[in-house]
């Protein structure tokens, strides 16, 4: 497949391939080739999957050098040891005897990370500084929450990133005390047609290991990140922050396996121990077992009374439903809505045959909260199906952590977070290895408002699991909300080079956005949407948001309708165009489009909020509150939406608080009490969220509007200059709302307001709008 232009950037197998500048990155290690070597790994990519003859190499190669066959055989093989292409089976350059060399792994360019070099002048982590993605969460979803993709509702969407971590935490938790990391094993079978069976077999085996309260394993994701890459045990000790490796492989005949493990210290590379077991496929749970407790008998590590419960807790009475439950267990990790599909065919089949199996049940409950998330199911479709499965688990098993887990993360997307917590803290104390509840206790308090709490959890989190992308997406996102900008920018910088995908490339408009430099940030959003150009309106309807935010309507409207034709996403386009029409024609021009869009009549939470705001704009307090209360009961409403503390320090103009609608519209109808009880609420909640690190423009802005509805002049200008200063650019429409017209006669409201607008006019000169 060729890869277009050679002088971009593209991903090779696992690794991150940059010609310009001569490097080749995969996980925590850069390498730097020579020029020729570049030449030679890019001819070959440029071909993919074809044979490149020895005389095509010596000429695109060696131009203007005279070599023979011999150079390019040497060549090759040196390629082939960078890439880390050691194994009898070549996995990126087989040899095609007396023809030439083909490239076998896959091929992808990498259009976003070039676009943005092309456009940026100094390295991305100096020039670009924090934030989330908080402008236009998931607008038609009805189950998932804005950040729900970091937490265990999608357990298997994790991927690589460690070296940064390290740099701002000291890489605590897990180096410093008797850790584990099992590799995937390597399948020896002639065929390689018991991969899924080895994969199942080494997250299981991770999963009993996790079973011993003093050892701490680290989490699938970074382990299976140097699958095939013969790297040195001592290099992946220091990369993944622990002090032991086991690694190992299996030979499948028929019924029969054969399993060679060894425990390798990864600080002098010195083996500890190593054993074959040849063993039926019917023994593959005492197998797991007798390797768990022969490490911690290396290790010397205790088995308390609980360690050897939970290993029972971990057999099943039929082999053929183990064999099955560690199938599933390898389609669970794919993180795809078909393997999602598969994972619950296997685990339902598990239940069916072991009907006393206390994992299959748990498992059985995660891979149907997945479903939920992919098909975007009602949280209560999704309940009723995962309640029965968790209550049968916890019958069998009462301290099953995996149970406790599952059902924390169900609670937090009921919006029972309280009880959520409490069953998350439970899992913790039962396996402290638990990444997935660490990192669902960490979502659920950056949602809440509590980043540096939040921050403390993703830190445990990314211990366990240093090689986990979405870790440090979070850990960004938290980071950049406590106002630590350059450890945040790093932070998503290192999530995205690991993984290059919408979500990461995007996280960079908000890193420019959130400190009031939108002609960044669009070029940041240009670069995801040319990730993934047909998936995600959001994306589009964020670029209507930033031009807005500096004054572009014209832009903001071919931005609406770019999106459009790319999702053809109809409903999601009608919404984001309301703020655009009142920006373009004003009130009269807003009420006519409303009224066309027959918004009013519509189910959907956004579109009833934005035809609330319509009605609030025009005078109409009854009609405002009347949509308002429908909004909030609509079924897609997304839990927390315009009222919890992760909307009400978001950056958008739709959304951070459905109270202040309320209390305007209370004021206008004359009830002065009703309206004083929703800003205090409002208040409270801000006031909690600075006292927790809070430190974004969109809450001071908030804040300033409870102020001046309040009547609290002083109070609501200095939030207001403290907006300016963070980012704020919304001067527009700080004078076309009602939220701060009681400041408009102030003349240090107008000094600001003039202020801002000529930054804003100052900054357009720099952006290209999408006309």
């Amino acid at each position: 497949m060729p890869t277009g232009n050679s002088d971009g950037a593209v991903q090779i197998g696992e690794w991150i391939v940059n010609p310009s500048r001569d490097t080749i990155s995969k996980g925590t290690e850069t390498q730097k080739l020579e020029p020729r070597t570049m030449r030679l790994l890019m001819s070959l990519a440029n071909s993919a999957g074809e044979v490149v003859s020895v005389d095509r190499l010596l000429n695109e190669v060696w131009t203007g050098v005279v070599v023979g066959s011999a150079s390019v055989y040497q060549a090759v093989s040196q390629l082939r040891k960078l890439l880390g292409d050691v194994d009898p089976n070549p996995t990126y350059i087989v040899n095609v005897p007396r023809k030439g060399y083909r490239l076998i792994a896959p091929v992808r360019k990498l259009e976003a990370p070039s676009a943005i070099a092309a456009d940026a002048e100094t390295p991305v982590v100096e020039t670009l500084l924090a934030a989330p993605p908080l402008i236009s969460p998931p607008r038609t979803n009805k189950f998932k929450t804005p950040a729900i993709v970091a937490g265990v509702m999608l357990v298997a969407l994790l991927a690589a990133g460690a070296l940064l971590w390290k740099k701002s935490t000291g890489g605590r938790l897990v180096g410093a005390t008797n850790s584990i990391v099992v590799l995937p094993f390597i399948d020896m079978t002639a065929e390689k047609a018991g991969q899924s069976f080895c994969d199942g077999l080494t997250e299981e085996l991770s999963n009993w290991l996790a079973q011993i309260p003093t050892l701490h394993v680290v989490a699938r994701t970074s382990a299976f990140a140097f699958r095939g890459q013969g790297e040195d045990v001592r290099k992946i000790g220091k990369a993944l922050n622990t002090n032991h490796i086991l690694e190992g492989s299996m030979r499948r005949s028929d019924d029969h396996m054969r399993v060679t493990v060894q425990l390798v210290d990864a600080r002098s590379g010195y083996h500890l121990w190593s054993e074959d077991f040849d063993r039926p496929i019917a023994d593959a749970i005492k197998m797991q077992e007798d390797i768990s407790r022969s490490v911690a008998n290396t290790l010397q590590v205790r088995l308390t009374s609980d360690s050897e419960r939970q290993l029972l807790a971990r057999r099943s009475s039929d082999p053929e439903a183990y064999q099955l439950y560690l199938l599933g267990r390898h389609y669970s990790q794919q993180g795809t809505p078909e393997s999602t599909e598969r994972a619950i065919e296997l685990y339902s089949q598990v239940v069916s045959k072991d009907p006393k199996f206390a994992f299959g049940y748990t498992q059985l409950a995660y891979a149907r909260l997945n479903q939920g998330y992919f098909k975007g199911l009602p949280i209560a479709d999704v309940a009723a199906s995962v309640e029965p499965l968790i209550a049968t688990a916890l019958r069998l098993d009462s301290r099953m952590s995996a149970a406790y887990a599952v059902r924390g993360t169900l609670r937090a997307a009921q919006d029972r977070t309280t009880e959520g917590l409490a069953d998350l803290q439970l899992a913790i104390s039962l396996n402290p290895s638990d990444m997935p509840a660490f990192t669902e206790i960490g979502r659920i308090q950056f949602l809440d408002g509590q980043p540096r709490d939040a921050l403390q959890s993703y830190d445990r989190a990314a211990a366990l699991d240093p090689l986990n992308f979405a870790i440090q997406l979070q850990r960004c996102y938290v980071l950049n909300d406590l106002a630590r900008y350059e450890e945040a920018a790093n932070t998503c910088e290192r999530a995205r080079l690991l993984k290059p995908m919408a979500s990461t490339i995007d996280a960079f408009t908000w890193l420019a956005e959130s400190r009031g430099r939108i002609d960044e940030a669009l070029r940041w959003n240009e670069a995801a949407i040319k990730a993934e150009p047909n998936d995600d309106f959001t994306l589009y309807w964020s670029r209507a948001e930033l031009f807005l935010a500096v004054g572009l309507p014209a832009a903001a409207r071919a931005a609406v309708e770019r999106g459009r034709r790319a999702t053809k996403n109809d409903d999601d386009a009608n919404v984001a165009l309301v703020r655009v029409v009142y920006r373009e024609g004003g009130g009269e021009a807003l009420q006519g489009y409303v009224k066309s869009q027959r918004l009013e009549q519509s189910q959907h939470a956004y579109a009833l909020f934005e035809a609330a705001y319509s009605r609030l704009l025009s005078g109409d307090a009854s009609a405002a509150k009347a949509l308002i209360a429908r909004a909030v009961i609509a079924p897609d409403r997304p839990t927390g939406f315009a009222e919890s503390p992760f909307y009400a320090k978001g950056s958008q103009p739709m959304g951070p608080s459905y109270r202040l609608d309320l209390a305007v519209a209370d004021l206008a109808l004359g009830d002065s009490l009703a309206a004083h009880r929703e800003l205090e609420s409002v208040l409270a909640m801000l006031n909690r969220m600075m006292a927790a690190g809070v430190e974004r423009y969109g809450a001071y802005e908030l804040r300033a509007k409870v102020y001046a509805l309040e009547g609290r002049g002083d109070d609501a200008m200095r939030d207001l200059s403290k907006a300016a200063k963070l980012g704020w650019r919304n001067s527009w429409w700080a004078t076309h709302e009602p939220y701060l017209a009681s400041l408009s006669p102030r003349s240090d409201f107008q000094a600001l307001i003039n202020e801002v607008n000529r930054s804003n006019d100052q900054l357009n000169n720099n952006i290209k709008p999408d006309i």
